[in-house]
């Protein structure tokens, strides 16, 4: 669906394998255009690709990517951003279909953004080099207003393209200005220069999101800590010093907080339940559950009424 030169929606993911598919022109698309990708799917896997800078969502169900080492899973409670020029692997497999919802923004489009903040944007920041932090990040007032906006926007059947240029326009302006204020977090990083202090920044940050993204599966320090690409000591460390959390910890508290959204949104059982979020025995599962909320899962479930969550929960809406 066109709606003028410069944007661009999409209703289906594309077929790669298609004999007549030119790679090439497609990344063209959103070299030149700003492009939504509002698709669903059950099984979808796209090897390797080119992307441009982008904030990926799901508004029902999981989507994955991995770049390099890197793995994350975009669900209900964060968006993914990966900047300009970045090369990652993408895929879709579930019983329900995936709503995916990925707003893209054209090379040139930021860089007239970019110079439309340049007062506003520390000046430490190199306007043209400016990059954002690829991390999952949490749905937030500054963001999330805007990416519902642009999703009630690529529905309807003749959208407002006045409305969108204005929304896109917003919404990067809030991105930049969101990654600017990241400055004052990754200051709180204990080391001499600030591009050390970025560095270190960046690599807890992936572990923490491989953490969200694989809790469910047996996975130990060593793996974690080499997502980071740290010595292990060190990581856990710095990784308890940031987060004031280990890595056990959080991966626990992962576990935890997922199996509480099934028990409030799901009718399946509790050994169900206790499989699916990464735990191997019930008995150990209940204590966990019982000792962290105080109620053992089967009360919990009980005393909760059933949150009247819509079915597009990633994106508030």
């Amino acid at each position: 669906m066109y709606l003028r030169s410069e944007f661009f929606i999409m209703k289906s993911f594309p077929d790669f394998n298609q004999s007549c598919f030119d790679i090439s022109e497609y990344n063209k698309t959103f070299e030149r255009k700003n492009v939504i990708i509002h698709a669903s799917a059950k099984d979808v896997c796209y090897a390797e690709h080119w992307g441009p800078l982008s904030i990926k969502c799901t508004v029902k169900g999981v989507e994955h990517y991995q770049c390099n080492n890197r793995f994350y899973s975009v669900d209900k409670d964060a968006y993914l951003i990966f900047n300009h020029g970045q090369y990652y692997s993408s895929y879709i497999y579930s019983d329900a279909e995936t709503e995916s919802f990925t707003v893209n923004f054209s090379s040139q489009f930021q860089q007239s953004v970019l110079q439309g903040l340049t007062n506003r944007i520390d000046e430490s920041y190199n306007i043209k080099s400016f990059e954002c932090i690829e991390k999952l990040y949490k749905y937030d007032k500054a963001i999330t207003p805007l990416l519902k906006k642009l999703y009630w926007a690529s529905v309807v059947k003749d959208p407002d393209v006045e409305f969108i240029t204005e929304v896109y326009y917003s919404l990067l302006e809030n991105l930049f200005l969101q990654q600017a204020k990241l400055k004052h977090e990754i200051r709180k990083i204990k080391a001499v220069k600030y591009s050390t202090q970025v560095e270190l920044y960046k690599r807890l940050n992936y572990a923490k999101d491989f953490i969200h993204s694989c809790y469910m599966k047996e996975i130990s320090l060593n793996d974690i800590a080499s997502v980071a690409c740290l010595n292990t000591a060190y990581f856990l460390r710095e990784f308890k010093k940031y987060f004031g959390l280990t890595p056990h910890q959080y991966t626990t508290q992962r576990r935890l907080n997922a199996a509480r959204y099934l028990l409030k949104t799901t009718s399946k059982s509790i050994a169900e339940i206790c499989f699916e979020v990464g735990y191997s025995d019930v008995t150990s599962f209940n204590k966990l559950f019982k000792k962290t909320f105080l109620l053992t899962p089967a009360v919990y479930r009980i005393n909760k009424i059933k949150s009247h969550f819509s079915p597009t929960n990633s994106i508030p809406l």
